[in-house]
């Protein structure tokens, strides 16, 4: 079972037989450096070494980047994504990000839901994102960035998701609701609801994420390595129960 250590649920599972340990780490998006989870991500990390006598792989969301010189850089640029690399590399540990690629994602999100309502989701996800972390760059911005990057995605949407686009697939959506709310963008976000067709969305590309990384743990597992996970805490609600079974 999982137990709960300030900020951060953790998951610790270990085989007698094989000798192998596995921490799962759930936690919050932040990226300030004098929160307390970042203290107690480093210390399960420095636990996790002193009980690993095999092979250690660590699982992260994000894709694996080179790291800053300090780990108070590391989280102030990636959040929790650049902490786990950061004291991963530095403890000349191997780091994948064990997820399907953007292309996948989308090609399978659209092989179940109407492409337009996928590119807008996948915007306002980001958006959704962006409010959980210092903010370095304005509202407006970020939503540039996040409309250009779904461009990039036309030939799997069948459709440029240009800015004149995305406004009126907004107003087709939500009417005149405020954009920038951030109760409004992390509510039809969250994945645990199902309100909106992009709740739905959301929950089904997450489902997508998790069957990859429980298969690239079980993977690892079955090769006989020490695993280190590090995620958002909605991913360690949904797998613990299969990840229990994993030394059965």
């Amino acid at each position: 079972m999982s137990e709960e250590s300030k900020d951060i649920l953790i998951l610790k599972i270990s085989s007698i037989s094989t000798e192998q340990v596995l921490y799962f780490l759930g936690v919050r998006h932040t990226n300030s450096p004098v929160d307390i989870q970042f203290v107690q991500l480093e210390k399960f990390w420095n636990e996790f070494l002193s009980s690993s006598r095999r092979d250690r792989i660590v699982f992260t969301e994000g894709s694996v980047r080179e790291v800053p010189l300090s780990y108070e850089d590391s989280i102030k640029q990636r959040g929790e994504v650049g902490a786990s690399q950061w004291l991963a590399y530095k403890a000349n540990s191997m780091c994948v990000c064990p997820e399907p690629t953007n292309e996948e994602q989308r090609k399978a999100l659209c092989l179940f839901f109407d492409p337009q309502n996928v590119a807008y989701a996948l915007i306002v996800q980001n958006l959704a994102a962006w409010y959980n972390y210092s903010r370095q760059s304005d509202f407006n911005e970020v939503l540039f960035k996040s409309i250009n990057r779904e461009i990039k995605f036309s030939s799997i949407y069948g459709f440029v998701a240009n800015n004149s686009w995305f406004y009126n697939q907004h107003k087709k959506l939500f009417s005149e609701q405020q954009l920038s709310d951030r109760e409004f963008l992390q509510s039809i976000s969250d994945p645990r609801k199902n309100d909106t067709i992009v709740n739905t969305i959301v929950a089904f590309r997450t489902k997508i994420r998790n069957e990859y990384l429980l298969s690239a743990i079980k993977k690892a597992w079955e090769l006989g390595k020490d695993i280190f996970v590090v995620y958002g805490r909605g991913h360690l609600d949904a797998l613990e129960k299969e990840l229990g079974k994993i030394i059965d």
